[in-house]
């Protein structure tokens, strides 16, 4: 037992003792990790620093790269080249290389303390690195604003330059785009072709001559042969622009007027169009020789004033085309005009004879002289125009002026015959109106005499001594008017008003008269034929033999309205609607 609690106190003390040996291990352990933390936290420390260190040398390494990226070297090289032609310039450039080299010195200054700085950094030696950037920052700021300033004075200095770069430039593009258009066009183009692409090879050559100035650094010269590229480039746009249009009015348009007006002429000429006057042959071959030097200076690629004599003879052929166009129509219009002239003249001519002839043997029947004075008056007017008539004429027939003038004279002379022939027309119809008034009064006075006859036989044939009785006073009255037309036709001068006035009355009155008769002759024969139709019935009915025998009695007395009225009352009695049929009877047989 003993023995084990000894062994188990021994026991207990070696763990002890073990324990007390793992903690002192702890110890040691944890200073090392502190030590170990701590060495890690510097280290963190110092990679940051390092890192942000290399970033700010970063950005300033890009600070001195944008001064670098500066041409002013290239462009003080420019600068000095251009001096030496200039005198004015070469002040100025004295003071520029001043600042250059002050610039260059600041640069490498620059670029010899980044390069310090970066080795500062690899080394650690960051604080040292720290100083040289804040020397770095000031550098590089007054550095970049005297490169700034050294760049915008040799930009001045090289302004002209410039200018000329960008305008030749602008001249390169438009000249490329000339030529394209020109290719494009050749077809159109082939006339003068030549001329076009000679223009384009002198002006290749203008650009290389202004390079050849620009590359001596003659800006002056340079600057006087883009004067002249331009003049050149104007010259053959304008050849580009106005050849086209200008080509097809001179080799198409202007020939083809030429060649119409030339036929319409001939037209004119073979159908004796007057054409004279117009002198269209030497106008047209003038024009022509014209046109054909035109285009020769068009072959030549000139154009000076082409487009205002293009204009001028498109204007002369027009302006002759019309005339000529004028004429044939006037000619056309003169033949029109004098046939009816003629015509009108044959007809005032036949007129005038009328008129004449009639106003010698009737004028103091009808009593037409007062239209005799200005009868007169015509045929003298018609007499004159007739010697005039000539003159006018032989012209259009001898073809001796021309048909605008010869027309105007015949419609003159056509509308002076045609008033003379209206006035000759007029006294005509006065004549023929008095003439035609007799024959009509003639004609009805004949008809009116038949129709006395016709009443006169109609009342003896029906045996109607009533009637005469009747009817006496109107009879004797129409045979009154009858011996009044013949009387008046039988006066000279014959009063025309009062015979036609006197006729209308006659006819108004005769023929009511004539009416007035035939409807009691016609009365009279439907009693006649009512009663004999109802005499086959008074042997059979007592009251129709009364009532006829009193129609009998109204009719003997001469009243037939009555007596057919009796009649056909007793008639209805027996065969009612045989009155009708009766009526058609005495229709036909009238």
């Amino acid at each position: 037992m003993i023995i084990y609690l000894r062994l188990v106190r021994n026991a207990e003390g070696n763990v002890m003792n073990q324990i007390l040996s793992i903690i002192s291990d702890i110890r040691v352990v944890i200073g090392i990790a502190v030590v170990v933390l701590i060495l890690a936290v510097w280290l963190i420390v110092e990679k940051v620093r390092t890192k942000k260190f290399r970033k700010e040398l970063e950005g300033l390494e890009k600070r001195y790269n944008a001064i670098k990226s500066i041409p002013l070297t290239f462009k003080m090289n420019k600068a000095v080249t251009a001096a030496r032609s200039n005198a004015d310039t070469a002040n100025k450039v004295n003071e520029a290389k001043k600042s250059y080299d002050m610039t260059q010195a600041s640069i490498r200054k620059i670029s010899e303390n980044l390069a310090n700085c970066e080795d500062a950094i690899l080394l650690g030696k960051l604080r040292k690195a720290d100083d040289i950037m804040s020397e770095l920052e000031t550098d590089i700021s007054l550095t970049t604003k005297e490169a700034n300033d050294l760049d915008a004075y040799l930009n001045d200095i090289l302004a002209k330059e410039t200018a000329q770069r960008q305008e030749v430039t602008t001249l390169k593009n438009r000249f490329r785009a000339l030529k394209s258009t020109a290719q494009e066009n050749a077809g159109k183009l082939s006339y003068n072709w030549n001329a076009i692409e000679t223009k384009i090879t002198d002006t290749e050559k203008m650009f290389s001559t202004f390079e050849d100035w620009m590359y001596s650094s003659d800006y002056e010269r340079a600057n006087k042969e883009l004067d002249v590229i331009q003049t050149s480039m104007q010259e053959l746009e304008s050849m580009l622009d106005d050849m086209p249009s200008l080509l097809e009015d001179a080799r198409g348009v202007v020939p083809n007027m030429l060649e119409a007006c030339a036929k319409d002429y001939k037209k004119c000429m073979s159908r004796g169009v007057y054409l004279k006057h117009l002198d269209v042959e030497t106008n047209l071959r003038s024009i022509d020789k014209a046109l054909k030097e035109d285009q020769l200076k068009l072959k030549n690629g000139e154009a000076n004033g082409v487009a205002e004599h293009l204009a001028t003879y498109k204007e002369r052929i027009d302006q002759l085309s019309k005339q000529i166009r004028t004429e044939s129509s006037s000619f056309d219009q003169m033949k029109s005009l004098t046939r009816d002239t003629e015509e009108v003249f044959e007809e005032a001519n036949k007129n005038a004879r009328f008129v004449t002839s009639e106003l010698s043997a009737n004028g103091e029947k009808y009593g037409l002289q007062s239209l005799l004075a200005e009868a007169t008056k015509q045929n003298d007017a018609l007499t004159a125009l007739n010697t005039t008539k000539n003159n006018v004429l032989d012209a259009e027939k001898n073809y001796m002026m021309p048909s605008s003038m010869v027309v105007v004279n015949i419609a003159d002379l056509n509308q002076k015959v045609t008033n003379v022939n209206h006035a000759l027309k007029d006294i005509k119809s006065r004549i023929e109106m008095a003439t035609g008034d007799e024959d009509r009064a003639s004609k009805q006075l004949t008809k009116l005499q038949i129709i006395m006859n016709l009443m006169q036989v109609k009342i003896r044939k029906y045996k109607l001594p009533n009637i005469s009785e009747q009817y006496e006073d109107d009879m004797r009255k129409a045979y009154e008017y009858i011996r009044s037309l013949d009387g008046l036709m039988k006066e000279s001068p014959i009063n025309m008003q009062l015979l036609n006035s006197t006729l209308q009355e006659a006819l108004d009155f005769i023929y009511k008269l004539y009416n007035n008769v035939n409807n009691v002759v016609g009365t009279v024969v439907m009693v006649e034929n009512t009663i004999v139709f109802g005499n086959r019935y008074r042997s059979t009915y007592a009251d129709i033999d009364s009532e006829l025998t009193r129609s009998e009695l109204c009719f003997r007395n001469g009243e037939y309205t009555k007596a057919l009225t009796i009649a056909i009352a007793t008639i209805e009695k027996i065969h009612p609607g045989n009155y009708e049929y009766m009526i058609k009877e005495n229709s036909k047989g009238a």
